[in-house]
């Protein structure tokens, strides 16, 4: 009896493992959003931007807001790509936006898995202290910054990194784009959150832009999402 016992204790390790093998192994592009090219100069960003027509564009925070032409908030626009001479590309720009903002993509018909191998791939270009954070809105509405920053950079640069490995969250407001205040009981910062029901998935840098140039700005040209699909 005993013998049987371990050798069921076995197999259930067993199938446990291999779950989460094949769970790992599924991860696969679940979308791609390059953001349209727009007239010469740049225009306030709207959900027009988005090709992807699975996608809806999110955008949370004052700095969000559009004000007067192209002198605030969050912009879509066209520029020159150094690294690819000859070539240009559309571009999210935030030097302008005046207060903290969020931007995030929804599928309309899927939530995100991202456990296991579920990761973020883009082309991003920060400069001054303006570095891009992973933002992730949970089945239940909960809004999370990573403690993640990609490193600054002259130029354009791809990136990857698994979600699993940013090593901790913030919950933020959503309408101010602050730290959420303290809730009696809970840490500030998640170290266990479940990744197997995102809602909505993007970026923000937690600041206000600074002015073009180096003065302080993110601009970002792609964003691919990896994981697996899972039913509204």
């Amino acid at each position: 009896m005993r013998k049987e016992l371990c050798i069921l204790w076995l197999l259930v390790v067993v199938g446990f493992s291999l779950n989460a093998f094949a769970q790992q192994e599924a991860a696969s592009l679940l979308f791609r959003e390059d953001f349209k090219p727009g007239p010469d100069g740049q225009v306030q960003l709207t959900g027009e931007a988005v090709t992807n027509p699975n996608l809806e564009l999110m955008v949370y925070g004052p700095g969000s807001k559009p004000g007067v032409g192209r002198e605030s908030g969050l912009l879509l626009g066209n520029e020159g790509d150094p690294t690819n001479p000859g070539n240009s590309v559309s571009i999210v720009y935030t030097g302008v936006a005046q207060d903290t903002w969020g931007v995030m993509l929804k599928h309309k018909t899927n939530y995100l898995d991202l456990r296991g191998t579920g990761r973020l791939r883009w082309r991003v270009r920060q400069r001054s202290l303006h570095q891009i954070r992973p933002l992730i809105k949970l089945s239940d509405g909960t809004l999370l910054v990573g403690d993640y920053q990609e490193p600054l950079s002259t130029y354009l640069r791809e990136t990857e990194f698994f979600l699993i490995d940013v090593p901790r969250w913030r919950p933020l407001n959503p309408e101010t784009m602050f730290e959420a205040g303290n809730v009696r009981g809970e840490p500030l910062w998640k170290t266990d959150v479940d990744l197997s029901k995102v809602d909505e998935i993007g970026f923000t840098t937690l600041t206000s832009g600074a002015g073009h140039g180096t003065s302080g700005n993110l601009i970002v040209d792609y964003i691919e999402v990896y994981g697996s699909a899972v039913a509204r």
